[in-house]
């Protein structure tokens, strides 16, 4: 896919963008990743900030409206369990 160059990159040519998605309880971590890669790079670091399933259990709902989470990937979570951090190539377009 041909977009608009990022800062740099001749217009044909976009790079590929990375996220590191680190755990809420490893501040250390995402200082050290955010140290490593500054903002202009094409690796983002954020802290998760997800704290469960916002749907309340206080009232029944007849059907599941929501289509799923595009949002949650469980290799994803189960790394953030397991190393403190998720490192997530993000697909263009």
């Amino acid at each position: 896919m041909i977009t608009h160059a990022v800062r740099g990159t001749p217009p044909s040519v976009v790079p590929q963008r990375h996220l590191f998605i680190v755990a809420r309880g490893a501040p250390d971590v995402a200082r050290f990743l955010m140290e490593q890669f500054p903002p202009d790079s094409n690796v983002s670091v954020v802290v998760d900030r997800r704290l469960g399933d916002r749907r309340s259990a206080r009232s029944p709902v007849p059907a599941e409206r929501r289509a799923g989470d595009r949002r949650r990937r469980a290799d994803v979570e189960q790394e953030l369990r397991r190393r403190s951090h998720a490192f997530v190539t993000l697909n263009a377009g």
